[in-house]
């Protein structure tokens, strides 16, 4: 049955990238964030507010990262049809089956070249709301900045998955809070510094982070 299930996903993926971009076009955001100042920077997001971030830098060239297993292809796809740069691997270090070398090495030379960066700090699968260290490591070899950022909305549906995942609904408003920068050097605690992340990211997110029901909307 999954096997059937994930054919028909795959065949319909074509016209699942069309709907999703123009339900990205509908969102009517209260503030456009300047793309164009930011150069070699990491934005760092929750893996349940993924798809409403990737709304809103939608055509912009950033790269980000994607799982190598098969769930992963999906999302790659889509993303790629979002106007994404898609590397495939993980930021866990010392995970060679995960792609974790490949992919840290990838993003390091697209972050050296310019380009901006977005990865979801507590995904592929969790635990929610938890910074792991790969987003740390990546700024303390590259130097590059972090910035946190958390998409909200006035109108969505929340899934009863393991990391929250919101959906925005059509013609909703929406406002992206940007968190306080982080800058990782040399000699700084790896451990500290997630922490740190870890915790500007919840200052700025709305997320209710108790147990949710299948399906939430939040009104005006």
């Amino acid at each position: 049955m999954k096997r059937v299930l994930r054919f028909f996903i795959k065949l319909m993926l074509p016209i699942i990238a069309v709907l999703i971009r123009i339900l990205g076009r509908t969102i009517r955001w209260e503030k456009r964030y300047d793309f164009e100042k930011d150069r070699g920077k990491i934005y760092a997001i929750w893996h349940g507010n993924a798809l409403g971030i990737a709304f809103f830098g939608m055509d912009r060239g950033i790269y980000t990262l994607v799982s190598r297993f098969r769930d992963g292809d999906m999302a790659s796809y889509l993303l790629e049809k979002l106007g994404y740069h898609v590397i495939r691997g993980s930021t866990e270090e010392g995970k060679p089956e995960k792609g974790g070398r490949s992919g840290i090495l990838k993003l390091v030379k697209a972050i050296k070249e310019g380009n901006n960066v977005a990865i979801t700090v507590d995904g592929p699968k969790g635990p929610p709301f938890k910074v792991k260290a790969g987003v740390i490591f990546l700024a303390q070899k590259t130097h590059a900045t972090i910035i946190p950022a958390f998409a909200e909305f006035d109108r969505y549906i929340k899934l009863n998955s393991w990391d929250h995942f919101i959906i925005p609904l059509p013609f909703t408003k929406g406002r992206v809070r940007v968190g306080r920068p982080i800058k990782v050097c040399k000699e700084d605690s790896i451990e500290e510094k997630v922490m740190e992340l870890e915790e500007e990211l919840l200052r700025i997110s709305s997320w209710e982070r108790s147990n949710s029901p299948l399906l939430e909307q939040k009104q005006n």
